[in-house]
């Protein structure tokens, strides 16, 4: 006669042992600074040891990441003579070639500003629309570059532009102008994006998952490889040479190899005790930024079969970003440096 009561509490035990991570070989982290953004830190790039950080209702800042300071502190701009403050910045590109920075609030179109040799932030014009929710963005000469977007209304959109000067009564207007270019409709709801600016380009497109497409140079057409639903909403992606990360709100998290797109066409699925709003990537190691639960931290060296090395209870999280090693880390505390110990 088998015994059902500890046959019932034997498998309870072997899936509890399989759910929960082995606290002997749960990575630590330490943090070693908080940089002070005064409003939420919601999106940073780095560049060399700068950090330019967009700073929701505080505007945009650049912090000196070795030396501990702030270099500047933007809370607005002046455009046809009036001083406008922003309201909401959630995105930042840099463009380092043509001395650009791009800020978009939420939910809206992307503004191109030229950041002079005096870190002074001077208004060129806007671009995109006003349904943007992603946007990458990469330098192919001097005084041109090229922008793919995610815009929810249009799918994926991406332009050529130059820089274009003009004189009027002696004053010089310069502005950037959009030529070449197209958009490709999705059916889905374009909410992330990211690409290597060479061969691939991936957009989180909602409840349809994610897609994948590929490019023969940087702003040539787009073609679609293939589309992978992943459980969850598809909202942020994260490209590598091997495959996607996906943040899938509260589903967790996905990776999707680059085959699957045009074979497969399945996700694995991970951290889906989370809501998970973004995955930085670098060598083995995820971090998934999970809101009011902080930061997760996963060894992806089988990025099939990631391991659960950590939760940490740091504050609401909304993205992270790698820089020497560590993680870069935006909160509501601000920016915060973390170093990983293995």
């Amino acid at each position: 006669m088998i015994n059902i009561k500890k046959t019932s509490i034997v498998i309870f035990l072997f899936l509890q042992s399989c759910m929960e991570p082995d606290t002997e070989k749960l990575w630590d982290i330490s943090i070693e600074n908080i940089f002070e953004t005064k409003g939420f830190a919601r999106s940073v790039i780095v560049e060399g040891s700068r950090a330019y950080v967009a700073a929701g209702q505080s505007g945009t800042q650049i912090w000196d990441l070795e030396e501990n300071t702030l270099l500047k502190d933007f809370t607005g701009y002046e455009e046809g003579g009036t001083f406008l403050e922003f309201q909401d910045l959630a995105l930042i590109g840099r463009d380092p070639v043509n001395s650009l920075l791009f800020l978009s609030e939420s939910n809206q179109d992307v503004k191109i500003f030229h950041l002079d040799e005096t870190d002074s932030l001077i208004y060129r014009n806007t671009i995109m629309s006003a349904r943007t929710k992603d946007f990458v963005s990469f330098p192919s000469i001097q005084d041109q570059f090229v922008m793919y977007s995610a815009d929810n209304d249009d799918g994926l959109k991406w332009h050529f532009y130059n820089l274009d000067s003009t004189s009027s009564f002696g004053i010089e207007f310069i502005e950037w102008t959009p030529y070449g270019g197209s958009e490709i409709y999705t059916p889905g709801k374009p909410l992330g994006i990211d690409s290597d600016g060479e061969s691939l380009i991936a957009m989180a497109v909602d409840q349809l998952g994610v897609e994948l497409l590929s490019i023969d140079s940087l702003g040539a057409d787009p073609v679609l490889i293939g589309r992978v639903d992943t459980q969850g909403n598809a909202e942020k992606v994260t490209l590598t040479s091997s495959g996607v990360f996906v943040a899938c709100d509260n589903a967790g998290a996905a990776y999707i190899p680059i085959e699957n797109f045009g074979t497969a066409n399945s996700a694995n699925s991970f951290g889906t005790d989370f809501t998970v709003d973004h995955v930085a990537v670098h060598n083995n190691i995820a971090a998934l930024s999970i809101g009011s639960r902080g930061l997760a931290l996963y060894d992806i060296s089988d990025p099939e079969n990631p391991i659960e090395k950590g939760v940490f209870p740091i504050g609401y999280t909304y993205m992270s970003a790698f820089w020497e090693g560590k993680l870069l880390v935006c909160s509501r505390e601000g920016l915060q440096l973390i170093t990983i110990a293995q």
